[in-house]
């Protein structure tokens, strides 16, 4: 099958449709193109570190391009929980989250965001 030319590496079609699909599972459709081709520069990074070169699996690079968009919202501050999703997390959820990591899991958001910003609501007092 033919390479893809417009993505680093040139990866095989089959190898792009593959993740694609593994996405399209999870309901995911790369729609941010620079996020796309960095995941596929990380890809072709990893496979041209092996003797012979050798691509990640459709499932390792499904799985970097999600971590690639949860950094982009980190970054741009859309990362974030409820305020209170820590403290009221129903049993069918808290079965999904992984038992060594239950609570900082949640925490994945900065505590920054987490706390309530406060309006200062002091009355400014005149200097005589």
């Amino acid at each position: 099958m033919a390479e893809d030319h417009s993505l680093p590496g040139w990866p095989k079609k089959k190898l792009v449709k593959d993740v694609r699909r593994h996405l399209s599972h999870y309901g995911i459709r790369p729609a941010r193109p620079d996020i796309w081709r960095a995941t596929w520069a990380w890809a072709d990074a990893i496979a041209r570190s092996y003797w012979h070169i050798h691509w990640p699996l459709s499932t390792e690079i499904a799985t970097q391009y999600v971590l690639l968009l949860l950094v982009e919202m980190k970054q741009s501050c859309m990362l974030r929980l409820p305020y209170r999703a820590a403290d009221h997390v129903p049993p069918d959820v808290a079965a999904m989250l992984p038992v060594t990591q239950a609570s900082g899991v949640l925490a994945i958001a900065d505590e920054t965001s987490r706390t309530r910003r406060r309006r200062n609501t002091a009355i400014p007092t005149k200097a005589t």
